[in-house]
């Protein structure tokens, strides 16, 4: 399901309560039969040897338990139809906003392209963008960089326009380490299927509400740092 509201509309997610009517139907005929079994068992018993009280018990027990359960699992798929219905009330609120992600894709327009990694140190690294094919479109050679999370818009008109993926290394004394980059993205659906649950759209591919470390307003279209 493919639900295209904007902000603050509330979705409407179809539960299928013919399974529930089913299941409170079919639990009302088990009780019934049952119900007449048991008579037809106190009619037809041997008045010299008459049904024991234990075993009418345990026969009711067992009964009152298997009722008991479906009353729960009832309970349970209701919990669930209502958690998912507020899954995607909660993922429409993202609709039109930028979410951040661990990922290392980032979206190219205009010859412009904004990566964001995680700096464990002051120290120098370089950054490399890829195209969908994974063919090697651009090199930012080693630069300084400080501790922290970094947000670097690369400008180059050469640049193919799409998703393009990147990579970032550390410079060391001896090696190069990659380093954890992120993915920001503008959320432009939300899709509700039984295989993943409620994710998110951006830039063209599923994100888990879990993988949200961000929410930001979409950025204007100047930065305050690049390069070429």
């Amino acid at each position: 399901m493919v639900v295209t509201g904007t902000f603050g509309s509330v979705p409407t997610t179809p539960t299928d309560t013919g399974k529930f009517v089913s299941s409170k139907q079919d639990a009302g005929k088990l009780q019934t039969d049952f119900l007449k079994m048991l008579t037809a068992q106190l009619e037809h018993q041997d008045p010299l040897e008459p049904m024991d009280n234990t075993e009418m018990t345990s026969q009711m027990a067992q009964f009152s338990a298997l009722g008991e359960q479906q009353q729960s699992n009832e309970l349970l798929r209701q919990l669930i139809s209502m958690q998912t219905v507020d899954q995607v009330n909660q993922a429409v609120g993202y609709m039109g906003k930028q979410v951040v992600v661990e990922g290392n894709r980032t979206l190219s327009e205009d010859g412009k392209a904004t990566v964001r990694f995680q700096m464990p140190e002051n120290g120098a690294a370089t950054v490399n963008l890829y195209d969908e094919s994974g063919r090697l479109v651009k090199t930012l050679d080693a630069r300084p960089f400080e501790a922290g999370e970094q947000s670097f818009t690369i400008t180059d008109k050469a640049l193919p326009p799409g998703v393009l993926t990147f990579s970032v290394a550390l410079h060391g004394a001896e090696e190069q380490t990659a380093l954890m980059t992120f993915e920001a993205g503008e959320v432009t659906g939300v899709v509700n299927n039984p295989e993943n649950g409620v994710t998110l759209e951006v830039n063209g591919h599923a994100v888990k509400l879990a993988d949200v470390r961000r929410v930001e307003q979409l950025p204007s279209k100047t930065t305050s740092s690049s390069a070429g």
